[in-house]
């Protein structure tokens, strides 16, 4: 295992469709663990969308803060009639983990032809508050793999 790798960060810079962004870091597989407490977050639609099936769009919906330190799973107890959710996110350069993060916009993943309405309920997701451990060394996930194998 590496423990440090160079990733570019690709990335629309104004707007979806728009200007793409490059930035190169240098990445490190950390270890977190999640705390017991989560919350669920509902992505609303904030515009009505004609979707077809099988064609992946874009929708706004109304902002979901994340806190700092918090990391998001999809829930998928609950979608929308037409289609899920593939991907949240916002315009702009990715942010760190640590940093507060806004959800205004989500890829939507059509399942039939149709048309989301302002104010649907297109998915949910979960918010989980992780504490991160220590950046994953090789030789720190060989110990933890000899203390697992006994």
């Amino acid at each position: 295992m590496e423990s440090m790798v160079k990733v570019d960060i690709v990335s629309w810079k104004d707007k979806r469709g728009g200007d793409i962004q490059k930035i190169g870091v240098d990445a490190f597989p950390y270890g977190y663990s999640v705390g017991p407490r989560g919350e669920w977050q509902m992505l609303v639609a904030a515009e009505d969308k004609a979707v077809r099936a099988n064609e992946m769009t874009d929708i706004k919906v109304r902002d979901v803060e994340i806190p700092e330190r918090a990391i998001i799973l999809p829930c998928f107890a609950e979608r929308h009639a037409l289609g899920v959710v593939a991907s949240v996110g916002g315009i702009g350069r990715s942010k760190l983990v640590e940093e507060k993060r806004k959800i205004d916009n989500v890829i939507f993943y059509p399942i039939s032809d149709g048309k989301v309405h302002i104010g649907e309920l297109l998915g949910v997701i979960n918010i989980l508050y992780a504490t991160f451990e220590r950046k994953l060394t090789e030789e720190a996930v060989e110990s933890w793999l000899k203390g697992r194998s006994g």
